[in-house]
């Protein structure tokens, strides 16, 4: 080596004379000089016939050739840290052990990313790199915000493009094709829900006189009538059920049930159907704690600065929850498109202030939000620390309330289309979030939520940070 190195060292006017590209450059020195870099006729790949002295231009340190196939460098997405770790991983068998490799003790100098030229194969736009996802097939970039739909979070598990999907989406069912299968099996339908019957059509038989007396065709003189006019409250209860009568101003609504049997099996069969598309293990209604390391006894509202829910407001919120249970699901139904994903639509017109659906799902930390690529994270408790504040994610377990569409917040146009609001309040000392709406929504109008609210002004990390997203590229 050192024989090579003064041999090098007596054709050092030749080699300043040229041009050479930087592949490695040390912090602190200046890359104008040629003493000062490392070459190599090509930036990914050195070639071991030519002479090993025309790899090094550094009087300083000695670099042996190291070949790096960037055929199988591909096969691995997180080849630059391997590199940097001295570790060739890219040419590592089963069974084989890792050597490391780093006699000049770069590892600690040296910065090498195989994906620094990747662009968005969409929009051919080299700009925002951190929101680049790489197919793990064909390891080419897009951008999170040009795929279809978009993709809110980084993917956990394997992710695939739309070309490369193609082959591996075979033989798995369209969304519209497990609505069918669905309708054929209601029963199941039912049981997913927790519904108190077996087929759908049973709850107008259960509950006929109630909802007869509260359907839009029944004149108002009727229901007079029966009920009276008690105007102390914002509820009645007819048989076991409750309905909104005499709602105030400030006051949440509950909402009607679905009029038609037809309706109402669509409307169950989308939920259903929408939660078993997503992978969702079960449907539930109240927050659950499956982590042993987030107890519920950390959901202390009194840690967090959540505004308190006047009393009647509570009760309609029990008695919202109570429907619920008998089978008076939100009046809504889950559609799927392929370019924009999933969004729930009104079946009916509901007015405003009515309660649509509790926030719920599997509740875990800030600092762990990033173990779930979920794009429905809701903040639950927010205590100024990651450690005990708390996120809602219902990717395993949860409701239709994920499904809402979210606007651009940072788009006027966008933002009024939002028609959904969310409450955080407490009850029985714990944080809960429900969702609203803020103004009447007409039958066929999609539901739009600003999945950003409050956070206005803050930048991406913050945002990340309180489990909120990135929004600015929503529709």
């Amino acid at each position: 080596l050192l024989n090579e190195k003064k041999a090098l060292d007596s054709n050092s006017h030749s080699q300043r004379n040229a041009t050479p590209s930087p592949i490695f450059e040390w912090p602190g020195r200046s890359l104008s000089d040629p003493d000062e870099r490392i070459v190599s006729s090509s930036p990914t790949h050195f070639d071991k016939s030519k002479d090993e002295a025309s790899f090094m231009v550094s009087p300083v340190m000695w670099i042996l050739p190291y070949e790096i196939n960037i055929n199988k460098a591909k096969e691995s997405s997180d080849v630059g840290s391997n590199v940097l770790n001295g570790i060739d991983r890219t040419c590592t068998r089963s069974g084989v052990a890792e050597q490391k490799w780093d006699p000049a003790n770069l590892s600690g100098h040296c910065k090498w990313d195989p994906f620094g030229n990747v662009v968005c194969e969409i929009c051919g736009i080299d700009k925002d790199d951190h929101q680049i996802l790489i197919c793990d097939e064909c390891q080419s970039g897009f951008h999170m915000y040009c795929v279809r739909p978009v993709i809110v979070n980084v993917p956990t598990n394997e992710w695939n493009c739309s070309r490369c999907s193609v082959g591996l989406d075979e033989g798995t069912i369209s969304f519209s094709d497990m609505i069918e299968t669905l309708k054929d099996d209601l029963r199941s339908v039912v049981k997913f829900l927790h519904l108190p019957f077996r087929q759908p059509s049973e709850f107008y038989s259960l509950y006929g006189t109630e909802l007869d007396l509260f359907a839009p065709t029944t004149h108002s003189s009727k229901r007079l009538s029966t009920i009276g006019t008690c105007r102390k409250k914002s509820t009645v209860k007819v048989g076991s059920l409750y309905f909104p009568w005499n709602v105030q101003k400030n006051h949440w609504t509950l909402p009607l049930p679905i009029p038609s049997s037809c309706l109402y099996v669509t409307s169950l069969t989308s939920m259903v159907a929408s939660m078993k598309y997503c992978g969702m293990t079960s449907y539930i209604e109240e927050l659950v704690y499956p982590n042993p390391s987030v107890q519920e006894d950390m959901n202390n509202a009194s840690l967090d600065k959540v505004e308190p829910m006047s009393q009647n407001n509570m009760n309609i919120f029990k008695e919202f929850k109570h429907n619920l249970k008998k089978g008076i699901l939100p009046p809504v139904k889950v559609v799927h498109d392929k370019n924009v994903g999933f969004t729930v639509e009104a079946c009916i017109n509901i007015p405003r202030h009515t309660l649509i659906i509790e926030y719920v799902g599997e509740v875990t930390t800030v600092e762990r939000s990033g173990e779930t690529s979920s794009d429905s994270l809701m903040v639950l408790l927010d205590t100024g620390n990651e450690k005990t504040s708390l996120i809602i994610d219902p990717t395993k377990q949860g409701n239709i309330a994920r499904f809402l569409s979210g606007i651009n917040n940072r788009s006027q146009f966008s933002c009024r289309k939002a028609n959904i609001r969310t409450r955080r309040f407490e009850l029985d000392g714990k944080c809960r979030v429900v969702l609203f709406t803020s103004k009447k929504i007409s039958c066929g109008e999609k539901l739009h939520y600003d999945y950003n609210a409050g956070v206005k002004g803050k930048d991406v990390v913050e945002w990340a940070k309180n489990g909120f997203y990135d929004t600015s590229n929503f529709f």
